[in-house]
C-alpha cells in the first residue's frame, strides 16, 4: 500500500503498558508488508472506524504501525491534560486490546509488566491426522518454551481461515493456558497467531488443543522446555 500522506516518527515513543511492550517488539516487518496508508493509520489512532474494521488486526501484527499508532495517540494526548490525557491513553490500550483478542492474557500477567514474549512458530501440517485416527508412534512432539510466548501455528492442510480457540493442557486434559485468534490464509498455508503465557507451567508433555470454533478440537503433543 502507498503511505498515503507522511508517516509519523515513533522515535519519541514511551512505553506506557505490556500491550506496548509486547506489540511494540513483537512483530518487526522490515519490509512494511500490507501497511495501511498515513491517513487510515490516523483514523485507526483516533478511534475514527468501528472496532470490527479489518484495518484493526494489521495492528496486531505488525510492530512498526502499531509504533506509529501509539505515536499519533500520545502526540494527541499531549495537547492536554490531567484526567482527559490519562483517559485517552487507556481507551485507546483498551481498543487495541479488543482488536487483537489479547485482553485476557493481559489480565493473567498481573505485575510482570516488563516481560518480553517470546516469538516460536510450529508447523502442525506433519502431524495432521484423519479423524477418528491417532498420532503415529514415534513423532518426536512438538516443542514451546516455559514463557510468555508469541505463537504462529501453520495449520494442518485442509484448515479454513477464521477464528480458533487454542489450549494447551495437561494429562487430564485441564486447559492450562488458552488464547483466541483469527487465522489467515496466505501462500496456501492457514496459519494462525496467539499470544499463550506459558511461564507458570511445569515443563514436561503436554496437549495442544486446536479448534476452529464450532468444530471438533484436534490435539498434538507437545513439550514445555
Amino acid at each position: 500500500m502507498s503511505n498515503g500522506g507522511q508517516r509519523p516518527d515513533p522515535s519519541g515513543f514511551q512505553i506506557e503498558n505490556e500491550m506496548d511492550l509486547l506489540l511494540g517488539r513483537a512483530h518487526p516487518n522490515p519490509t512494511r508488508e500490507g501497511c495501511p496508508p498515513a491517513n487510515l493509520l490516523q483514523r485507526l489512532a483516533r478511534r475514527e472506524l468501528p472496532i470490527g474494521d479489518p484495518a484493526y488486526d494489521h495492528i496486531g501484527k505488525c510492530s512498526p504501525c502499531y509504533l506509529e499508532l501509539r505515536t499519533i495517540q500520545q502526540t494527541d494526548a499531549a495537547r492536554r491534560v490531567g484526567t482527559t490525557r490519562r483517559r485517552l491513553a487507556w481507551a485507546a490500550a483498551a481498543v487495541l486490546v479488543l482488536s487483537v483478542g489479547a485482553g485476557a492474557w493481559l489480565l493473567s500477567r498481573g505485575g510482570n509488566s516488563g516481560a518480553a514474549a517470546v516469538n516460536a512458530q510450529l508447523d502442525l501440517r506433519p502431524y495432521a491426522v484423519a479423524r477418528g485416527e491417532t498420532q503415529p508412534a514415534g513423532r518426536p512432539p512438538l516443542e514451546l518454551p516455559r514463557d510468555l510466548v508469541m505463537v504462529t501455528l501453520l495449520l494442518p492442510s485442509g484448515s479454513e481461515p477464521g477464528p480458533y480457540d487454542v489450549q494447551i493442557r495437561n494429562g487430564s486434559a485441564t486447559a492450562n493456558a488458552a488464547a483466541q485468534g483469527n487465522a489467515e490464509l496466505r501462500d496456501q498455508v492457514t496459519s494462525l497467531h496467539v499470544s499463550l503465557d506459558l511461564a507458570k507451567l511445569s515443563r514436561g508433555t503436554y496437549q495442544l488443543a486446536i479448534r476452529r470454533q464450532g468444530d471438533e478440537w484436534q490435539t498434538f503433543p507437545v513439550q514445555l522446555r
